[in-house]
Formats: C-alpha cells, sequence, structure tokens
C-alpha cells in the first residue's frame, strides 16, 4: 500500500516513529438502578471507595512526575486531585443516592451533568478545559466504581509504539510508558487543551484533534509523526524512515548543542539582537525556563493564583508568590501580568454569569477595573515584590487610552498607600499594556506614551481581528496569525512604538512558531516571548537569519492579498534559510 500524508497542526513538536497501536478509551454505558433504604450506606460507601481510588492513581502520577518534571504539569493534575474532592461533586453525589435511591455510577452522572450544564455556553479557554476536566474525572469515577482497571498501555505490542485513540487525559498522558509510547494522535481536543500542555512540557510529539487519522491508520501500520512539519505518514517507506531518522539524529544533536550554548545571546547574521524570554504560569517552571535560554520573563501568568479555590488570594500570597519569582530570576526581569481572566471563572453572583459571551465582556483589565479591593490587592503585592529583583508590569487587553489613564491613578494610589504603611518598593517599575484587539493596535501612537512597553498578544489579536473563534471548530480553519491584515496591526504597533522610544515584545503562540519568525524579525520587534522548550529552535533559526532580508520580507507579506499568499511566501522563506544554513554548514 502507498503511503498516506495528512498535515493537520501539532499539539507538541518533535519526531516520532513506531508503529501504530489503537486504543479504546471510551466512556462505558452508565448502568442506572434503583436502590432500596437498606443499600443506601453501602452504595455511599461504594462511591466513597471509587473517590479514594482516583485519587490514589491521580496522587501516584503526581508524584511520578515530581521526580522528573517541572510543575506545569503537575499543576493541572492537582486541579484533577482537587475535582475529585470538591464538596460540590462528593456532597451532591451522596445527595443523590440518598435522596432518590439511584445506584453511586447514576448519581456521579447525574451531578457531573448539573456541574457541565455551568460550562455549556462558554467558548474561554480556561473554563473549556474545566469542563474538559470534570469529563476526565467522571470517566475515571466511572472505572473505578465498575472495578476496571486503567489500559495497560505497558503492555503495547511493539518495542517503539505511536498511540492512535480517540480521547486521553492530562493524568493519561503524564502516565504513558516513555521508553515505549513514542508519540500519540488522537480524534478529539484541541492544541490549547490541558492535554496538549502535559505533551509539550514532556516533549512528547502529539497530534489532538486529528479524527481523520483514525479513519486510515490499522493497528501495526508504520507511523511517523512529524511534530515539527505537522505531518502524520502512514505506511511510510524505508527511505522515508531512514530520513526521519536521520532528522531525529539531527535534532538531538542540535538540542544538546542548543542547550549548552542557552547563555548565548540571539543575534542574527548582521547583527540584530533579539531579546527571548519565557512565558510561565508557575514560578516551579523558571529553571526550566533557564535551562532553555530564557533571558528573562516576558510574561508571568497570574490566573492559577486564583483558580480551583472558593476564595480570593491574600495580598500576601501574591507577594510571597512574585517575590520567589523575583529572586529566582535576578538579575533578570520579570513581567508580570495582572489578573486576565472573567468574572465568570471567579465567581457564582448571578450578575457574572449572565454574560453570553465572555471573549467580548467583562474580562481583564475590564474586570479588574470593577473589582478594586481585588486588584488593588494583587498590584500591592506586586510592587512589594520589586522591592527585591527587577519587575515590570503588564496591563492585558487594553483597548483605549481611558483605560491607561484610570490606570495610572489607580497605581499612584496603591503606592500613596505602599508609602503610608512604610513598605519598601521601586516606584519606577515599568508599565506595560498588552496590544490584543484592534482599537489598541489602531491608537498605539496615542497609547505608547502613557506606558514603558508593549507586549502584543497575537492569540488574541488575531480573533478579534479576523473575528474567529479558533477553539470553535467550524471555523477555526480561518485562524491566521500571518493574514496580512493582523501583520499590518502588528508593523502599526511598532512603528507607534519607535516613535515614542519603548520596546515591543510578542508574547503570543506566534513568537514560537518558525514559520512566523522571519517575518516578525523583519517587522522589527524588539523581543519574543514563548514557552521556555521553543526557545532553542527558535534561537537557532535567529543564528541563521539575516534581519535585512527579513524586513524585505516582512514588506512583501503585508502586502498580500491573502493569508494563503502570505504563508506561502513565508514558507519559502523559511525553506530558504534552512536551505542557505545546511549548506553553509557542509562546506569545509
Amino acid at each position: 500500500m502507498s503511503t498516506r500524508i495528512i498535515r493537520h497542526p501539532p499539539a507538541a513538536p518533535g519526531i516520532a516513529i513506531g508503529r501504530a497501536h489503537l486504543v479504546t478509551i471510551a466512556p462505558a454505558p452508565v448502568p442506572t438502578y434503583w436502590i432500596t433504604d437498606t443499600e443506601v450506606a453501602g452504595e455511599i460507601q461504594r462511591f466513597r471507595r471509587a473517590l479514594q481510588q482516583s485519587k490514589r492513581q491521580l496522587t501516584s502520577i503526581k508524584n511520578k512526575l515530581c521526580r522528573f518534571q517541572g510543575r506545569e504539569q503537575i499543576q493541572i493534575l492537582d486541579s484533577h486531585l482537587l475535582l475529585i474532592q470538591d464538596e460540590l461533586l462528593v456532597t451532591r453525589a451522596i445527595q443523590q443516592i440518598a435522596n432518590q435511591k439511584i445506584n453511586a455510577e447514576w448519581a456521579v452522572e447525574k451531578t457531573l451533568e448539573q456541574i457541565r450544564l455551568a460550562f455549556l455556553e462558554t467558548r474561554e479557554r480556561y473554563l473549556q478545559e474545566r469542563r474538559s476536566d470534570i469529563d476526565y474525572i467522571g470517566r475515571r469515577l466511572m472505572k473505578n466504581l465498575a472495578g476496571e482497571g486503567e489500559p495497560d498501555l505497558r503492555a503495547a505490542p511493539y518495542p517503539a509504539v505511536i498511540l492512535v485513540v480517540n480521547d486521553l487525559s492530562p493524568a493519561e498522558v503524564a502516565a504513558l510508558p516513555r521508553r515505549r509510547i513514542r508519540g500519540f494522535v488522537t480524534a478529539t481536543g484541541g492544541n490549547t487543551s490541558h492535554t496538549a500542555i502535559i505533551a509539550r512540557s514532556l516533549e512528547l510529539p502529539a497530534m489532538v484533534g486529528n479524527e481523520r487519522a483514525l479513519h486510515h491508520i490499522k493497528e501495526g501500520d508504520h507511523v511517523i509523526l512529524d511534530g515539527n512539519a505537522g505531518k502524520l505518514l502512514i505506511r511510510p517507506t524505508v527511505r522515508q524512515i531512514a530520513s526521519y531518522r536521520k532528522q531525529q539524529r539531527a535534532d538531538e544533536k542540535e538540542r544538546r548543542t542548543l542547550l549548552k550554548e542557552g547563555h548565548l545571546p540571539a543575534v542574527t547574521r548582521d547583527g540584530r539582537r533579539v531579546t527571548l524570554a519565557a512565558n510561565i504560569e508557575l514560578i516551579d517552571e523558571i529553571p526550566t525556563a533557564l535551562e532553555y535560554g530564557a533571558e528573562e520573563i516576558g510574561m508571568y501568568r497570574t490566573e492559577y493564583l486564583y483558580l480551583n479555590r472558593s476564595d480570593l488570594p491574600t495580598e500576601e500570597e501574591h507577594y510571597r508568590n512574585y517575590r520567589e519569582a523575583v529572586e529566582r530570576m535576578a538579575p533578570r526581569p520579570v513581567t508580570i501580568r495582572t489578573l486576565d481572566i472573567g468574572g465568570d471563572k471567579l465567581f457564582a453572583h448571578a450578575e457574572y454569569q449572565e454574560h453570553t459571551n465572555p471573549a467580548l465582556g467583562l474580562r481583564a483589565i475590564r474586570f479588574c477595573l470593577r473589582e478594586r479591593e481585588m486588584f488593588r490587592a494583587q498590584l500591592r503585592a506586586i510592587y512589594r515584590a520589586s522591592a527585591r529583583g527587577a519587575v515590570r508590569i503588564l496591563f492585558p487587553l487594553i483597548s483605549t487610552v481611558d483605560e491607561l489613564r484610570e490606570l495610572r491613578v489607580l497605581v499612584r494610589e496603591v503606592q500613596a498607600e505602599l508609602r503610608k504603611s512604610r513598605r519598601p518598593f521601586n516606584p519606577d517599575v515599568p508599565l506595560g499594556a498588552m496590544i490584543e484587539v484592534p482599537s489598541a493596535a489602531l491608537v498605539a501612537e496615542h497609547l505608547a506614551p502613557h506606558v514603558q512597553f508593549f507586549s502584543i498578544g497575537t492569540n488574541d489579536l488575531t480573533q478579534y481581528s479576523l473575528a474567529i473563534d479558533r477553539t470553535n471548530e467550524h471555523v477555526a480553519y480561518l485562524f491566521h496569525p500571518l493574514h496580512p491584515s493582523v501583520l499590518r496591526l502588528i508593523h502599526q504597533t511598532v512603528q507607534s512604538a519607535k516613535r515614542h522610544g519603548i520596546p515591543v515584545t510578542i508574547c503570543g503562540e506566534m513568537a514560537a512558531e518558525p514559520l512566523a519568525l522571519l517575518p516578525l524579525l523583519g517587522l522589527e520587534l524588539d523581543g519574543l516571548s514563548m514557552n521556555p522548550i521553543s526557545i532553542p529552535r527558535v534561537k537557532r533559526l535567529l543564528w541563521k537569519a539575516d534581519a535585512a532580508q527579513a524586513a524585505a520580507l516582512a514588506a512583501q507579506l503585508t502586502a498580500a492579498a491573502t493569508a494563503t499568499e502570505a504563508e506561502a511566501m513565508a514558507q519559502r522563506a523559511l525553506q530558504a534559510l534552512e536551505a542557505d544554513a545546511n549548506r553553509a554548514a557542509d562546506t569545509p
């Protein structure tokens, strides 16, 4: 049979070669039956045993990761542990058993369905992930109630396996035996899912949401998963396998070299300096960021301090967290992004749940300016941490000059409070605006005098510019960060910043995308901030690049008529860059 090649955006980079092992991990039918009064206590006990068993399983996986990995994936497993012990889940399920006289599986399913309804209409990433987490927890509980074990993936029938499955939970990915499972493909999920995050942090090549692949792969097929180019080769030729094995060896050699050279600056062939920074969510990711060559923390997301809890973090909690981050990075700067989350993620109040389109509603800086006391606590903590090292404050979703003026007043009030309480802080902490909506890019000339730097969030800027919900499978194919309209907005933002002498960085996923690197370099971005494991690859490409040529390319892309044209030009430029570099490497 001939080789079939399926192109699909990768969830995690890298090359995996192995034989396909098809595994069914799907919810079993939920048994439903009535019980008698005398059976209630026993059924509640059975439910509690399943809870404890699920907790032990997740704790075991978490402890295994603690020995080998950073905290990003561990935090996700922590959220699953919290869900397993959530009072709402436990109390309601027990009440269903006792009051309705139904079996534990039925009670769990009814309870989970009630919780799912709260997330049914949302399109925001954090709540979508919470809904998926509930499904995964429900699946684990049901298996333990039924006395079914976890699928034994260690017994996969081949030495090197590409796992092909309908869906995998974050915990299931974290527990995969890496010596045998070289990569995986799922039919469901998205590249911003917790499953994809775990795969990237474990450096396990993966494709998620590739339903088409499952129709063409048969058990035992030889498969190459190219998580760099976004290709899945089913039944590849001997020559293709040999070529990819050679590429694997080259990639590993390059990775070792890059890690050794991680302290070297990112400078183009013609001397253009670009700052490469890391995006993090947890302070325990800092050692990994430094290992991979991050020069600073370009965006420290603070949302995890608020999630999976029934109360708000105190000022002291904020302060301890930010102080540790600043001290670990010293003397390198840490850019702390203030809370970027919608009100419906924090509170159960009806006034916040009424919003039917939270992406356009009360979120990020709008929410913070409404919840002043909560916001003041975070700002006070950040300023206090500034006494311990280099700090910058980044305000998300700025759309008007009025918001920045209001923020400057609030900052002065917070500084006055700290002076009054004799708390040490740096009064000259640089303030930055995230450019994520077209209005901000279009009035960047007027925003610039009010801040000391810009950070462009290309995920939202693309979404809002093209009116595309990238999590909606029906329109996600229209999501193109290299669309000429998006590039023009970036260009206008950079030019406005330069006229006012302030730096501009990119902190969206676009920063780590090789195809976007030359256009961004040509648009004269000062820095790129990305997930830490992408830094070595981006740095290597920058060493090969020529800033003058990149500027010419960026001019062509911004003048293009369509995203397809722009992406084709960027692809040709990237291929030419890599070909030139390979020729130079082969020259004695």
